[in-house]
This record gives structure tokens, sequence and C-alpha cells, in this order.
């Protein structure tokens, strides 16, 4: 068997049904908006992942889903294009350490329960969010136990983003243990 005899029974998406997606994000921009975040979420509750591992998840998946729909939108679509599978509700994640609410670039906002429970903590966070050069605005609200960033996306990445999250997050941490 050669690999020209092997062949994927499902055919490829024409040009004209991929300027059709093209032009559907472009009339319904809400989609192509929440779509990135939604499928963050999708990915890292299926795979049940908490803490840091689930940021830095979940910004990435929202990284493709947003140049996938960029090239959607320009040049069609991916020679194989995702599927929707309908997929069983996972059963409710423990508490998370940190979990990202809402993400668009330009502004994240992280619900980490600590914010409420410990106050030196969401002050720590705080100030050194507010020390970033990136960083254009922190607002915290320990009530909701939630934490709004906005930051200049033009100077790195979603991943570099999370990494960097993650490291204020452990420094915000470790200032408690030393302190």
């Amino acid at each position: 068997m050669t690999l020209s005899s092997v062949s994927d029974p499902k055919p490829s998406p024409t040009p004209e049904q991929l300027s059709q997606v093209g032009r559907w994000l472009e009339e319904y921009g809400e989609i192509a908006t929440i779509l990135p975040v939604l499928a963050g979420l999708l990915v890292t509750t299926q795979l049940r992942l908490r803490g840091g591992t689930a940021l830095l998840v979940n910004l990435t998946i929202a990284a493709i889903t947003r140049q996938t729909i960029i090239q959607l939108k320009k040049h069609g679509a991916p020679p194989s294009p995702p599927r929707l599978v309908e997929v069983a509700p996972a059963p409710a994640p423990p508490e998370e350490d940190y979990m990202i609410v809402h993400s668009v670039p330009g502004r994240i906002r992280l619900r980490i329960p600590r914010l409420q429970e410990d106050p030196p903590f969401a002050k720590r966070l705080e100030k050194l969010l507010q020390e970033q050069d990136i960083v254009l605005g922190v607002r915290v609200n320990r009530a909701a136990r939630s934490i709004a960033i906005r930051y200049d996306e033009g100077h790195l990445s979603e991943l570099e983003l999370g990494m960097r999250l993650l490291d204020l997050l452990a420094q915000a941490e470790g200032a408690a243990a030393h302190g």
C-alpha cells in the first residue's frame, strides 16, 4: 500500500464554505471575541487542570483559537477544521488556586480565592503587578476574589504573559513565607 492510496474520506471545505465562515465570523464579531475564552476554559475543565498549568494551557488555547479565527477571516480554514464533539460534563473541580475568568488581548481577569482570605497577599500581588512595565492598570476585588489586569499586549505573547503572571503569583506567595 502506498501513501497515495490512503485518503481521508471527508471532503475538504470548499473555498466558498471557507468564505462563508469568514463572513459569518466578521458579521458576528462577539462570537469571535468570546470563542477563544470558551475554548480555553473547555480544554482546562475537561483535562481537569488547576493552578499554573491551567493558566498556561488556557492562554495558549485562547491564543491558538484567536489565530485560527484570524486565518478564517483572512485566508480560510486549516485543512481539517475543528468539529464540535458532544462531551459529557466534568464533575465540579475542587477550588482552584487561580482561574482565568475572562481574557481578551490587553485584559485578563483571574479568580484567586486567596485574595479574599489573605489581605496582605492581595496587597503584595497588586503592588508586584503595578511595578511591571507592561501593566497599564490593576483592579483587585477581594469580595469577588478576582483581579483584573490591563496590560500592553503589543510587547508580549499570551504565553509570556502567563509565565510572568505565574512568577508574580509565586513571588507574592513567597513573600508571605518569608515575611
